[in-house]
């Protein structure tokens, strides 16, 4: 079995950058039990995943090699998808539905340190996808196939409604490098709290959908199908339609919502500013095993990336914007986030966490309801302004108070903000709490506050103060 380091090499101590980031260094360090010693702040990487803390030690407690590491997640796999059988025969619909989650997290990890061997890293990804497959449609809101055609392939994803919405805001996520499109899942939780549907997509790298380097490149016409698709879906509204990426999937929203006023809001998640940030420093020791994802070679990527940039791109986006960055993101540096808020002319708000890791993945619990709440506002704000535009003025009169049950009915954000009467966004702790991504040797960091920044710009360029 051929095995790279994958997003594992960024599960290493923090003062270990990149040059010491090899696989070789990895399998040592397993070999030594590194694994069951994995700090709180990387085991969130699973538990906000679905994977229980029960089931994450018992694996960490039996990895001790890259081979290992790949047997022992795909075993978990196996046992609950087992499991999520017994369940449905039994007609235990909602546990079978989380055992079959679990399962596909599981493959999803066991595929984390295959590069090399892009065979069996499908196969391990067809797990992955069969296994949530069997655990849609025991979803509450089910999630169902939303297959669109692009340049004769069949692009994949999954779409969920809320329950009682007509026309639904949408919300369609992208993830990065490594990723596949299941593992999504518990972003769409938060999101359908609130009241959006959501549509999931394989981003670059990996998936059912993104396997070549020019979807990468010029992502404006499988978003241009993707729309269309959308517009298409009666559950959908295609006036109010939002875009959330992470890393890789983050660049790509960009460059989708800066060519498309359709795009209400964009929200960026460890977004790079140019592509050459992950060739030229935070990934230097992967480029054999990112080039094999996309099926090439490392001189043939190394041409591609000088053209995968930012770089006269935001000043056109026109939606508003809020981009994350984390301190302690050791494959996006957090200054490409700001980079991209002091570019971009639109309206737009930069949330930093110096404690975060890539993805942000340890300060998920405050970082997604965040997300989720900020969409809900301009989305909202767009389906009003479309709705005044189609609206002639009317004379002034008596408010009827049984004419704002409607607004309730669609939106009870916006009906608040009708009556003048909207509480500010609230979001509540969840556990594990957030953590700062660093090794703590010394002491515990378990009861450390998340600390973040925070700026906002109007589309002037105004600043608010740090």
């Amino acid at each position: 079995m051929k095995i790279g380091g994958g997003r594992l090499d960024f599960l290493a101590p923090h003062l270990l950058r990149s040059p010491l980031l090899r696989p070789g260094f990895v399998r040592l360090s397993l070999r030594l039990g590194a694994a069951r010693k994995l700090p709180s702040w990387a085991r969130l990487q699973f538990t906000n995943s679905g994977i229980s803390t029960e089931d994450l030690n018992l694996v960490l407690g039996r990895v001790t090699s890259l081979e290992s590491w790949v047997e022992e997640w795909e075993k978990l796999g196996i046992q609950h998808e087992d499991a999520g059988a017994a369940e449905l025969e039994r007609g235990e619909t909602a546990a079978a539905a989380r055992e079959l989650l679990t399962a596909s997290a599981a493959y999803d990890f066991a595929q984390y340190v295959m590069f090399v061997d892009i065979r069996r890293k499908r196969a391990l990804h067809e797990s992955c996808v069969r296994a949530y497959a069997k655990a849609a449609p025991l979803l509450d809101p089910p999630a169902r196939l939303f297959q669109i055609s692009y340049r004769r392939n069949a692009v994949k994803g999954w779409l969920r409604v809320p329950v009682g919405r007509g026309p639904a805001p949408v919300v369609v996520l992208f993830h990065g490098t490594n990723g596949v499109k299941e593992e999504l899942h518990w972003w769409t939780e938060s999101l359908l709290e609130r009241g959006l549907a959501t549509l999931t997509f394989d981003g670059p790298g990996l998936g059912e959908t993104f396997h070549r380097l020019s979807m990468v490149v010029e992502p404006r016409p499988l978003w241009n199908a993707i729309y269309q698709a959308i517009e298409s879906e009666p559950l959908l509204d295609p006036g109010a339609v939002g875009l959330v990426g992470n890393s890789l999937g983050a660049y790509m929203a960009l460059r989708m919502a800066a060519h498309d006023p359709h795009v209400r809001a964009v929200a960026a998640v460890s977004p790079p500013y140019s592509i050459s940030i992950y060739w030229n420093l935070t990934m230097g020791g992967m480029r054999r095993e990112l080039a094999a994802l996309y099926n090439t070679t490392e001189a043939q990527m190394a041409a591609v990336v000088a053209r995968m940039t930012l770089a006269g791109i935001l000043p056109q986006l026109r939606a508003p914007l809020l981009v994350v960055g984390g301190g302690h993101d050791l494959i996006t540096p957090g200054e490409e986030a700001r980079h991209i808020f002091e570019e971009a002319r639109c309206e737009r708000q930069f949330i930093y966490y110096p404690a975060g890791a890539h993805d942000c993945f340890n300060v998920l619990g405050d970082l997604r309801p965040r997300v989720a709440g900020w969409l809900v506002a301009h989305l909202a704000s767009a389906r009003r302004t479309r709705a005044l535009a189609r609206v002639p003025a009317a004379p002034a009169a008596v408010e009827d108070a049984d004419a704002w049950m409607a607004a309730e009915a669609v939106d009870p954000d916006f009906a608040d903000e009708l009556r003048g009467e909207a509480a500010p966004l609230r979001w509540r702790p969840v556990v594990p709490a957030p953590m700062p991504a660093h090794w703590s040797w010394w002491r515990r960091s378990s009861g450390e506050r998340v600390q973040i920044v925070f700026r906002h710009a109007n589309g002037d360029g105004v600043l608010s103060p740090a």
